[in-house]
């Protein structure tokens, strides 16, 4: 079996490799590949260093390189089990996917955390100032990056398991040992597990062409209502209308919301509630997207005392919004994620 491990800095990548080589797996990082690199030109192995070297890398020999490089080395020295940690471009997911079963896990934290984790430890490669560390964890996500650059963000967004390492050493294990034993069939999925791998199948039947998201309400374990993103009851789906309006009027994602053919997944989920006479309050809402403004309001409104989501959005005023509010509350989804 491979493990994969994608994360920022200070995620706790580090820990889960400790629990696996206890395990027997042998342990290699794409950042082996940028080390030697480095060290045949001669360059300091300083952290911004080596991310420049490996930026280089992907620049020259594509954005996959390192995957490739550590794939090849993998096969070529044999075994079962490895973990492989330093995975920071999409590109390389898809060189190691060609692995046979390889599994990609996600390890993040709150972005305070993760400063004041690379603060404490005090390594020789980390930044020691708070606008250092700001600085590299910016070009992390994939801030001010080329596409073949760092883009731990949208590595994150692509992991077969999530964990959202902010409580103790003992939370994480516990939360990676239930993923090991549900890819042996020793565990069950959790209810959040469950509602949110149901709004993802809802959200394949979206006809938005932007993006397909789905949301589910449930209570008590059970499912109440769900929704997926379209067009409104009797109305023609962009598609056939010869694309998205947004699109046509370039509008960015997360702005003027009112420019739009469609209704959201959340929305659909709670009027159809409405429709068939369903109270959904002190309901939980599962759904793959942080809710836009017009979204937050009705769930507000609606009597949801909590959302779950799968995947930030990028609207200030539904944030600024929810940030003033204390009746409902906002937890980012962690555990088996479908992509």
């Amino acid at each position: 079996m491979f493990i994969g491990l994608t994360g920022y800095m200070g995620s706790g990548k580090g820990e889960i490799v400790k629990i696996l080589e206890k395990e027997g797996y042998k342990y290699i990082s794409l950042s082996n590949a940028v080390r030697e690199e480095a060290t045949k030109r001669g360059i300091e192995h300083t952290r911004e260093n080596l991310q420049n070297v490996g930026n280089n890398l992907r620049k020259e020999f594509g954005a996959g390189v390192l995957g490739l490089k550590i794939r090849e080395k993998i096969l070529a020295e044999g075994g079962d089990n490895w973990v492989i940690d330093g995975i920071r471009n999409p590109a390389e997911i898809d060189e190691l996917k060609k692995l046979p079963y390889l599994y990609l896990v996600g390890v993040s934290a709150a972005r305070d955390l993760l400063i004041e984790r690379v603060i404490s430890r005090s390594r020789e490669s980390d930044s020691q100032t708070e606008a250092e560390i700001i600085a590299r964890l910016d070009r992390e996500e994939g801030k001010g990056e080329p596409a073949d650059g760092q883009q731990v963000k949208k590595c994150l967004e692509r992991v077969d398991y999530l964990i959202l390492n902010e409580g103790t050493l003992e939370d994480l294990e516990n939360r990676f040992s239930h993923y090991m034993k549900l890819l042996k069939n020793e565990d069950r999925p959790s209810f959040d597990e469950i509602f949110m791998d149901i709004a993802a199948s809802w959200s394949k039947r979206a006809t938005c062409l932007r993006r397909k998201v789905g949301a589910v309400i449930a209570k008590d374990g059970q499912q109440l209502t769900a929704g997926y993103n379209g067009a409104p009851r009797g109305v023609p789906h962009c598609a056939d209308l010869g694309g998205c309006l947004r699109e046509k009027l370039g509008i960015p994602s997360g702005q003027r919301h009112e420019i739009c053919r469609g209704t959201h997944a959340e929305q659909n989920a709670i009027t159809q509630a409405a429709k068939f006479g369903i109270d959904i309050s002190g309901s939980t809402l599962y759904c793959n997207t942080f809710p836009c403004v017009i979204c937050s309001k009705m769930i507000l409104n609606s009597g949801i005392k909590e959302v779950i989501y799968d995947s930030d959005y990028d609207d200030p005023l539904s944030k600024e919004i929810l940030s003033q509010q204390n009746i409902l509350t906002l937890r980012r989804y962690e555990g088996l994620r479908r992509v």
